[in-house]
């Protein structure tokens, strides 16, 4: 009987215990539920604002391609826009007016004014990571003794197709590789040589070309 009692007081002290504990465990995922979808919802914000911050980010850059400044010196600039998260449109020029002689009957040239707009495509975003592009050129040229005596001037009009990789070094600079090749229809006069003058033909031909070898610094602005 004394037992018996005991333990009915027993059980009835640990009630009180077991009722806080369970209080105490229904708060706890009360809280959890209040703040996953706090969280969530920041996140998602925070997502938004990247995504955002990326669509808007830097939208004029203007390019200076080495690699023509190592080809005989041609002078290059190139304006690009960002007009969309995956597109830029642009404007740029090409000039050459020098003539190299290392002897006088020892001439080359790849004389050239060369106009264009351009477009690109970005798939991930405007100045990163990789990209496909074109232009519609106008070309005036002069080129010869390079490969051989021949030489070639005219006035050629195409569009030119590539592609490349843009590195980005920091929020203000990249540097851009790529590659472009042309064709289209041009005017000419040929010579037998650099310094002759010899005419040996002349007429309007289709033509395929090189265009570009880009290794450029990209300007972000």
């Amino acid at each position: 009987m004394q037992l018996s009692e005991t333990r009915g007081r027993t059980g009835d002290s640990l009630t009180p215990v077991a009722r806080s504990r369970a209080s105490l465990l229904a708060l706890l995922v009360a809280a959890c539920c209040l703040v996953a979808p706090a969280r969530a919802q920041a996140i998602a914000g925070q997502a938004a604002f990247d995504q955002t911050d990326l669509e808007h980010r830097a939208r004029l850059a203007v390019d200076q391609n080495l690699a023509d400044y190592l080809f005989l010196g041609t002078l290059n600039a190139e304006l690009q826009y960002s007009v969309h998260r995956h597109w830029t449109l642009g404007l740029g020029a090409r000039y050459n007016n020098w003539t190299w002689r290392h002897r006088q009957d020892t001439q080359f040239q790849s004389r050239q004014q060369s106009y264009y707009v351009a477009g690109r495509w970005w798939p991930w975003y405007t100045y990163s990571g990789w990209w496909a592009g074109g232009k519609l050129q106008y070309q005036e040229y002069n080129r010869g003794g390079i490969f051989g005596p021949e030489t070639e001037e005219g006035d050629a009009i195409g569009v030119s197709l590539g592609g490349g990789y843009a590195v980005h070094v920091n929020h203000w600079l990249n540097v851009d590789f790529g590659l472009f090749g042309w064709g289209g229809m041009t005017r000419y006069v040929s010579y037998a040589c650099p310094y002759c003058g010899q005419r040996t033909g002349e007429g309007v031909k289709a033509f395929v070309l090189p265009d570009e070898v880009r290794v450029s610094l990209q300007f972000i602005f």
